[in-house]
């Protein structure tokens, strides 16, 4: 069984592996930022806001790093897909909601970037009704949503070579 995967393969395993893991980092680290320190914060925020601006250096660089190797592994794995005859239409129509809402989330990622969003200077009105749209909720809502859309991709293709 396993002398019968080739090199190709082990290094498609790899390709995915990373892919899957730099996903899980990045939505999962979002999801804390947004659900755990941020509701702190607010009920805390002369103790909380120094350990922020200790973390986020570092959570800049883990955000960077995941982005990074989701792009590169995305990219073999599209090519990798693209270039067989198993994927069916279906699997297209996911695949290009799923880059789709992928390309939001790297935007928001860069918006917050070039904003420099500080927290203290949150926004108000219209602004932060909208911010589940925009903000690290949206990165988290979209990171599972993008998840789950990875998963049909892989039950469309499986049912694809089954045919």
């Amino acid at each position: 069984m396993i002398g019968d995967i080739t090199a190709g393969d082990w290094l498609m395993l790899i390709v995915r592996w990373i892919h899957a893991i730099g996903a899980v980092v990045w939505v999962g680290g979002s999801f804390f930022f947004a659900f755990v320190l941020r509701p702190v914060e607010r009920s805390y925020p002369e103790l909380v806001r120094p350990l922020i601006r200790s973390i986020g250096p570092v959570y800049r660089d883990l955000v960077d790093t995941s982005v990074i190797s989701i792009i590169v592994s995305g990219l073999i794995l599209m090519f990798d897909r693209l270039t067989g005859n198993d994927a069916s239409p279906a699997w297209f129509i996911v695949f290009g909601v799923k880059l789709a809402l992928a390309i939001w989330m790297f935007y928001l990622v860069w918006r917050f970037r070039q904003s420099d969003f500080d927290p203290a200077h949150a926004p108000t009105g219209v602004s932060a009704r909208m911010s589940w749209l925009i903000g690290y909720n949206a990165i988290v809502f979209v990171g599972v949503i993008v998840f789950l859309l990875a998963s049909l991709m892989r039950v469309l293709y499986e049912v694809t070579i089954a045919a």
